[in-house]
C-alpha cells in the first residue's frame, strides 16, 4: 500500500512539473509585429516591419513611437524598404534596432497597437545624402523623397495619404 501511495506521489509531483514548466513558457510575451505598405501613384513602394512589447496590447493608454533620437516608447525594431517602379529594392534602413534609434533626427513615427493606425507626422527612412525616404501625414498625403549628394530633397512619388497595415500574429 505504501509503495503504491508513494509512486501516486511521485506521478502527481511529475504532473506538477510539466504543467508548471509548461504554463511558465506559454506566458512569455511575444512581440506585437505590423507591416506598413505604402505604393505611390508612380508605382514606388515602402514597407516598414514594425516590433514592439506584446504586453500593453489591452491598454490604450500605452503607444508605440519615436520622435528623433530622443524619444523612443514601446519599440523594438522598425525597418524600412524601399522599392522602385521596377521592383528592385534601392534601400534599406534600419531607423530602429534593439530598442535603439538609429542616426536620424528627422524620424517620425505613432502608431496605435489597440487600433492599429498611424497618428501624426510620419518620417521614416533614411537621413543622410542619396538616401530616400517618406514623410507626411497618414490619410492627408504621404510623399517618397530623394537626398541627394548636398542634402538636397527631391519628391519622387507621391499618394493621397493611403498606407496599409498588415498584422503579423
Amino acid at each position: 500500500m505504501v509503495s503504491i501511495f508513494h509512486q501516486l506521489v511521485k506521478l502527481f509531483l511529475v504532473f506538477i512539473f510539466v504543467l508548471t514548466a509548461f504554463v511558465g513558457f506559454s506566458a512569455q510575451a511575444i512581440a506585437g509585429e505590423v507591416t506598413l505598405l505604402w505604393q505611390g501613384d508612380g508605382e514606388y513602394q515602402v514597407r516598414a516591419r514594425v516590433v514592439y512589447p506584446d504586453e500593453f496590447r489591452d491598454n490604450s493608454t500605452k503607444i508605440v513611437q519615436v520622435v528623433g533620437l530622443q524619444t523612443l516608447q514601446n519599440l523594438t525594431e522598425l525597418t524600412v524598404q524601399v522599392i522602385d517602379s521596377k521592383g528592385r529594392t534601392i534601400a534599406n534602413y534600419d531607423n530602429v534596432n534593439n530598442s535603439q534609434a538609429r542616426e536620424n533626427n528627422f524620424l517620425q513615427f505613432r502608431f496605435d497597437p489597440i487600433n492599429k493606425t498611424i497618428n501624426g507626422w510620419l518620417d521614416i527612412g533614411g537621413a543622410e545624402a542619396n538616401d530616400y525616404f517618406l514623410k507626411g501625414q497618414p490619410g492627408l498625403g504621404l510623399d517618397l523623397f530623394h537626398l541627394d549628394a548636398y542634402g538636397n530633397e527631391f519628391k519622387i512619388d507621391h499618394n493621397n495619404g493611403v498606407i496599409g497595415i498588415k498584422t503579423d500574429y
